[in-house]
């Protein structure tokens, strides 16, 4: 289960806008997105939101989405960390989408939102996750590893 969230005329991820967004509204499954003009501190850009859900069915009926093993492709050194999905990055699920990714602190296992750095993508199925060192009070990212739940 996730949502994806864009810029309904410009059709950029909501990430990339630089609109600042509703504390635990940042385009989660949960909540949504929401975008207010007091927390933005301007008129905020229309926001489109899709939410994919997987199949409901029994694995003798079709076939069981299954998670990945950990993966962990990038270092932080560098520019940071970049666990992505794309041609440039993981292709966990054989060129089927992803429907779910977990991301996390590489052998500490902390979540990666409980882990106090800035997040430059926030571990979405459809992009993976990016924590930038620049981004960083203390100039590094952690080490992440993300698992993706495949069709």
């Amino acid at each position: 289960m996730c949502a994806h969230c864009r810029d309904r005329v410009s059709y950029l991820h909501y990430y990339a806008t630089g609109d600042t967004y509703n504390t635990n509204y940042d385009c989660s499954w949960d909540n949504g997105l929401v975008c207010t003009t007091s927390v933005n501190g301007g008129t905020c850009r229309d926001y489109e939101v899709q939410f994919k859900c997987p199949a409901i069915c029994t694995c003798s009926s079709c076939s069981c989405a299954t998670w990945t093993s950990w993966l962990d492709r990038d270092n932080p050194g560098g520019y940071g960390d970049y666990e992505l999905v794309g041609p440039t990055g993981h292709n966990p699920c054989s060129s089927h989408e992803p429907i779910d990714i977990q991301c996390r602190v590489r052998g500490t296992n902390q979540p990666w939102d409980q882990a106090g750095q800035v997040i430059r993508v926030k571990c979405t199925p459809s992009e993976g996750f990016a924590c930038v060192n620049s981004d960083q009070p203390s100039g590094y990212c952690y080490d992440y590893e993300v698992r993706f739940l495949c069709p």
